[in-house]
């Protein structure tokens, strides 16, 4: 009876957060003009120089396992792996990360940057994908990053390195479609491309 509950359960949550996303998009920007912004939950908050979620910079890549399964895809060459793992609604929003081990020193695979394109995760100012640039320039100091792969899907990067924090957004719409966290100080171009 538990094991039939909890999917139903789950799936009624989903189905939830995803109705209206748009509408929610709205009501976040009027949040922001009267400076009543709700505090997202710890799973669906992003820290800049931090954390995505549950899933935290320079943890182990089986910590990113334990709490997602296995990777819907993985590549892995010469001490560094690329993990993504799809939604399995419409959206098919994706998250990813980037892992590398210090050969000879820590033979762990640690978290070096991770991505997320689903409107659910959300900065303690309200920041999601699905921001205008516009908004998000208010926040955040930008610096464009050249991402020839980034540039041929139709996306522009733009990097906070001091807060540890990227923007992939439509060249056409400047609206954000995905948002990646990684060590401050470090930018986003110095890891693996991960479109």
């Amino acid at each position: 009876m538990k094991k039939t509950i909890v999917p139903i359960c789950l799936l009624g949550l989903l189905a939830c957060n995803n109705q209206g996303v748009d509408e929610n998009r709205s009501d976040r920007k009027d949040s922001v003009k009267l400076g009543s912004i709700s505090t997202p939950s710890s799973g669906q908050l992003i820290k800049p120089g931090y954390s995505i979620g549950h899933l935290v910079i320079g943890s182990s890549t089986d910590s990113a396992i334990a709490i997602l399964g296995s990777p819907d895809s993985s590549d892995a060459a010469m001490g560094s792996a690329l993990m993504a793992w799809y939604s399995k609604d419409a959206n098919q929003y994706r998250t990813a990360i980037f892992a590398g081990r210090n050969m000879g020193n820590d033979e762990v695979s640690r978290i070096k940057r991770i991505m997320v394109s689903s409107p659910w995760f959300t900065t303690a100012d309200g920041i999601a994908t699905g921001s205008s640039l516009e908004a998000i320039e208010k926040k955040y100091s930008l610096k464009p990053v050249d991402d020839a792969t980034a540039k041929s899907k139709g996306l522009m990067v733009f990097d906070d390195t001091e807060k540890g924090i990227a923007f992939d957004i439509d060249t056409a719409s400047k609206i954000c479609k995905a948002i990646s966290v990684h060590k401050p100080g470090e930018g986003a171009s110095s890891y693996i491309n991960m479109h």
